[in-house]
């Protein structure tokens, strides 16, 4: 083994504190200065007629209002005004420079690129699913699993220095044209194609560079008739390829292969998670730094560079890697702080939910809209989610856990088929006409009804009828009611069913303010009908949690162009912040601060509208302070613990939730799936969360920032354990989702859910 590789820790056996890593290699640069020619940016085709005609002796890179011409070597001829460039006050220019030499002096000796900024690139001489067919002695063309890299030069990280962050992942891809899948009985309808690019860099992989054009509607005479087509509604079957998703790719091989598809399918997991598992990453981390780190990167006339191991890997000459564990949230069950527990289903047993006090409905009316044949095993189940299972987790069950009295419980039995939509419709307007209406309705369905969408899923149809009666609704499918452990998956309905009623089932301790402060999650439903040509429709989506993460409300913006969303968006978030500050009298000498969190980087737009918002409630109170926040998994930051032996088989590697690695000023990851949160052996190595503040923010303390956002990701009314979000980016999204299904339904009026019946409930659980 070599020195520069991680150190193995034995099975089920662990090393004693936790020794964490980054796959974050650190750049040294052998000069301070180096020359540029800089020339006036006057446009993009500007910008790219000179990349391209100084390919081979500058590097070129945007810096603000002007383009500096990098001379690779002394002998480039000068094409712009000289002047001397320093590493440190030009550090994304230099960053830059570091892509380009591994671009142009490493890798493209031995691969084309996916991409060249930043440059990924697949290595196609490890298929992974070719090894796997031959080892089990068969053969079966056309389908391929490769490793796939990505490396991102960055002008700071965890050490305060520039490096590369070195991101693997696993690229599918199917080979075979979709003439060949045809005649082979591969069903293609209703698939996304890929073609060859109109134009193609030589210095690209032609397989990945192939572009999406459009989904198989027909098929006529050799040519595949499309739609969402932007160029093309008809393409040849022999050029075009099926786009190499995982699921796509799974259903390819159950066609080819037939009963050998699943044994081929669980040795490929395997051998795929020898390269996403942390063990795996971390390896051939090392191995492509020591590959690296044998010479020096020639990154521009007089100036080159030396890469480093990953920071905080074992071997010789380690980088320590800076970190701070994070609290997990202590749950409070009652205002005051005075019944408290670590464990949120304990707390719930032994204290009741935080409002039980305060709670009404106490005998709330739960409508059962269950196909006939379902219905005594529905009746069962009722029984157990009501009285609990005996000595399990979910013993008191839901009436006594939530301090209730007897709930009234009306079943709704239709029919002997549990796909006839319609009649779960007329079993919906029958609940809904009953003497009493019900407080919540339970909906059982099936796993099969899981994939139907729009006017065909039982469950949107009933969701739509229910909702539009201001009646929040609970699914459940009756596998999950058939199954073993029925007190597990109980826990997680009785605690969503609770919140849907408008209940408070916990908060999170947190320690008195002197300011009013609220965190406001920013989500977005992007409404389209087709992923390639429909114009895009933005429909924002608010969520309000005071600082103990307690959910005060939700709204949604009007469906607006993308041009008009901001204006919406503002309007939006004051009508949330205006019902909050009616609720809790807000006066004048108030201190307000307002925490954003957003999924995906604030566009400009969209910050105006959020800094148009915080300069109107600067001149109402006392101070106003403001935070900006991405929260986001969309990245190729891993962390590793060389120290961990996982958790009962599973997640060895994986550092436990609530480490906090400081990248830059502005940015931090946070872990927050450790192994006891893994729910498979083959799991690969969960992503940290990357927090990063926007630079118009005014509240700026990142350590408290990143507390919060890690203590809001044990705050699901979801589930009783954490989920990889926050709340506030996990509602906005389940909101988002649901919107954009149930906008399919007839009838459906999206406007109900910001109104009084449904805006304080948390219908989206």
């Amino acid at each position: 083994m070599n020195s520069w590789q991680p150190r193995q820790t034995a099975p089920g056996r662990s090393s004693g504190s936790p020794l964490l890593a980054v796959n974050f290699l650190p750049v040294t640069y052998t000069a301070g200065k180096f020359p540029a020619d800089m020339i006036p940016f006057e446009s993009p085709e500007q910008f790219r007629e000179l990349r391209a005609k100084l390919a081979g002796t500058h590097a070129v890179t945007r810096a603000g209002n002007r383009i500096a011409c990098v001379p690779i070597s002394g002998e480039a001829p000068s094409v712009g005004k000289r002047t001397e460039l320093d590493v440190r006050e030009d550090r994304r220019i230099t960053a830059h420079l570091v892509e380009e030499a591994l671009a142009r002096d490493v890798l493209a000796r031995w691969y084309k690129f996916r991409s060249l900024s930043p440059p990924k690139f697949v290595n196609r001489s490890h298929d992974l699913f070719q090894e796997t067919v031959q080892a089990l002695g068969t053969e079966l063309d056309g389908v391929h699993v490769y490793p796939q890299y990505s490396l991102s030069a960055r002008a700071t990280g965890p050490t305060g220095g520039p490096g590369i962050i070195l991101g693997i992942k696993t690229r599918y891809e199917i080979s075979l044209p979709v003439s060949e899948l045809i005649r082979r009985g591969v069903h293609v309808l209703g698939r996304y194609i890929l073609v060859e690019p109109d134009e193609l860099d030589p210095r690209l992989d032609p397989l990945a560079a192939r572009r999406l054009a459009g989904v198989i509607e027909a098929i006529a005479e050799g040519l595949l008739l499309l739609q969402d087509a932007p160029r093309s509604r008809e393409v040849p079957a022999d050029a075009a390829w099926l786009e190499g998703r995982r699921d796509v790719v799974h259903d390819v091989v159950h066609a080819l292969a037939g009963t050998a598809a699943e044994g081929i399918l669980n040795r490929l997991d395997k051998a795929a998670f020898g390269v996403t598992s942390a063990d795996g990453r971390l390896a051939k981390t090392c191995e492509l730094a020591a590959w690296f780190g044998r010479g020096r990167l020639n990154l521009a006339s007089g100036l080159a560079a030396t890469v480093g191991l990953p920071v905080g890997a074992e071997g010789p000459k380690r980088t320590p890697l800076k970190s701070r564990r994070l609290a997990e949230p202590t749950f409070e069950f009652a205002p005051g702080g005075g019944k408290t527990a670590q464990s949120a289903t304990r707390g719930l047993d032994e204290y009741g939910p935080y409002d039980s006090e305060s709670f009404t409905p106490k005998n709330p009316g739960i409508a059962v809209v269950a196909p006939a044949v379902f219905k005594g095993t529905a009746e069962m189940f009722i029984r157990s989610f009501l009285d609990g299972v005996p000595r399990s987790s979910f013993a008191k069950g839901f009436t006594r856990r939530y301090h209730l009295g007897s709930c009234e419980v009306a079943f709704e039995a239709f029919g002997s088929r549990p796909d006839d939509v319609v009649a779960y419709r007329n079993a919906c307007l029958s609940a809904l006409q009953k003497p009493r209406k019900p407080d919540l309705a339970f909906v059982i369905t099936s796993e099969k009804q899981e994939a139907l969408r729009g006017n065909d899923s039982p469950y949107l149809v009933c969701k739509s009828v229910f909702m539009g009666q201001g009646v929040p609704v609970q699914n459940i499918q009756i596998e999950t009611v058939r199954g073993d452990g029925l007190a597990y998956p109980l826990d997680s309905i009785a605690l969503a069913s609770y919140a849907k009623l408008g209940g408070t089932p916990y908060v999170i301790a947190a320690a008195a303010a002197m300011t009013q402060e609220l965190v406001i999650g920013i989500g977005s439903a992007h409404v389209r009908q087709a992923r390639l040509t429909d114009p895009e429709r933005v429909v924002g989506i608010t969520t309000v949690f005071s600082a103990d993460g307690s959910y005060l409300l939700s709204n949604q913006s009007r469906e607006a162009d993308y041009a008009d969303y901001p204006a919406e968006l503002l309007r939006s978030l004051e009508s949330c912040i205006g019902h909050v500050r009616e609720r809790n009298g807000w006066q004048p000498e108030d201190a307000l601060r307002l925490i954003f969190h957003v999924f995906k980087p604030l566009k400009d737009i969209e910050a105006r509208a959020v800094k148009d918002l915080a300069q109107k409630l600067a001149g109402q109170y006392a101070k106003v302070e403001f935070a900006f926040l991405t929260v986001s998994d969309d990245h190729d930051w891993l962390l590793f613990d060389q120290h961990s032996s996982g958790y009962n088989g599973r997640g060895k590697g994986v550092p436990v939730r609530g480490h906090a690695i400081g990248v830059s000023r502005s940015e931090m990851l946070v872990s927050v799936t450790g192994p006891r949160d893994m729910k498979l052996r083959l799991q690969g190595l969960p992503k940290p969360l990357l927090l990063k503040l926007h630079r118009e923010s005014t509240f700026t303390d990142m350590d408290y920032l990143a507390g919060q956002v890690f203590r809001f990701t044990a705050m699901s009314w979801r589930r009783p354990y954490p989920s990889r979000q926050p709340v506030t980016i996990l509602y906005s999204d389940l909101i988002a989702g649901l919107l954009g299904h149930l906008r399919h339904v007839k009838n459906w009026n999206s406007d109900i859910v910001s109104s009084p019946a449904l805006r304080d409930k948390r219908w989206f659980l």
